[in-house]
């Protein structure tokens, strides 16, 4: 996990272009999406990590139940950073005046008062754990499930997570590379990267690629959430998630996942399968390496700016399609 995210990231961009959207100023609003905090592995029982989240904060801890559950970071009396505190009895005790507040945001306690207004509060988010992740949702109620591999359920599959780093860069910019298949070719090398679906729905984008060295199949979740399964030729596959939280205007906190099928796995036996793993976890970091010098300096246009060409059919419609998609501020600020 990155202890820059948890204690140290800025809350403003470094450069000027950077907190910009669409060409216009960030206007405090993030997208209504699953955003990945932190390695589960980081979260043990009994702890409150605090995490940079929405240009704000939230802290991340696990209720009663060992599930994880995130809520806005400060405190509603003076605005103390709640992180500094601890949990009693399920609850979290604020270091500065002792109050306290359940798993469902609502205060219980408050010492020397016997009568807690109900206006007093800490809101919460929705939050899951998979894929070895403590996940968040940007709204009063998640619009769509947690991602999954296409094609494969949860438990059919073998994985590892891990975190990439704290970037410069608003999240769905990056994850625009999926459908720029002028940009899959040119700087990846990937051959004939045109799709024969693109599909824009909701909340997901479904890409389908056939060639005759692969199939693959692809989702894009909220537009900063990928989740990819490749059939290549000679029988093999690859499967890995990518994608980033949403932490302040003009920066996100990258994670990705590689997987192989729990069968494959259980056949190679698991010292063997970590090794393989570690290999595709080079090849992500050589990905991330081709993409980070240009997405770091990247003045975006957005879509009424850019000069789009015929090749970018599918990248404009994706400007296009972020453009509308759902936003809403965060809850204490």
């Amino acid at each position: 996990m990155s202890d820059a995210n948890i204690q140290e990231a800025p809350v403003a961009p470094p450069q000027p272009h950077t907190g910009q959207v669409y060409g216009k100023a960030h206007d405090g609003k993030y997208l209504k999406n699953w955003n990945p905090l932190m390695l589960a592995a980081d979260l043990p029982e009994g702890k409150i990590v605090g995490v940079n989240f929405l240009g704000t904060r939230v802290i991340v801890y696990r209720g009663p139940d060992g599930k994880p559950v995130v809520q806005s970071a400060y405190c509603p009396h003076v605005g103390a950073d709640l992180a500094q505190g601890c949990l009693v009895n399920g609850a979290v005790r604020c270091a500065y005046h002792h109050w306290q507040f359940g798993p469902d945001g609502q205060c219980v306690d408050i010492p020397d008062e016997t009568v807690i207004p109900s206006a007093v509060r800490i809101h919460p988010y929705p939050a899951g754990e998979r894929w070895g992740i403590i996940w968040a949702f940007n709204g009063e109620e998640a619009l769509f499930d947690l991602p999954e591999f296409p094609n494969l359920s949860e438990d059919e599959v073998y994985y590892k997570a891990y975190h990439h780093a704290l970037r410069p860069i608003e999240g769905w910019i990056s994850s625009s590379n999926l459908v720029d298949f002028q940009h899959l070719k040119t700087v990846h090398n990937i051959p004939d990267p045109n799709p024969v679906r693109v599909d824009f729905d909701d909340y997901v984008v479904t890409v389908r690629q056939e060639s005759n060295v692969r199939v693959a199949d692809t989702q894009l979740y909220g537009g900063t959430w990928l989740a990819a399964h490749l059939q290549l030729t000679g029988g093999i596959e690859r499967l890995f998630m990518a994608g980033s939280s949403q932490v302040a205007a003009g920066w996100s906190d990258a994670y990705f996942i590689v997987a192989m099928r729990k069968s494959q796995a259980e056949e190679m036996g698991y010292e063997a399968a970590d090794a393989e793993l570690e290999k595709r976890v080079d090849y992500v970091h050589k990905l991330y390496a081709e993409d980070e010098p240009i997405l770091f300096s990247l003045r975006f246009r957005g879509f009424q700016k850019s000069t789009l060409i015929r090749s970018d059919k599918y990248f404009g419609q994706f400007l296009q399609y972020m453009e509308k998609y759902p936003r809403s501020a965060p809850f204490d600020v």
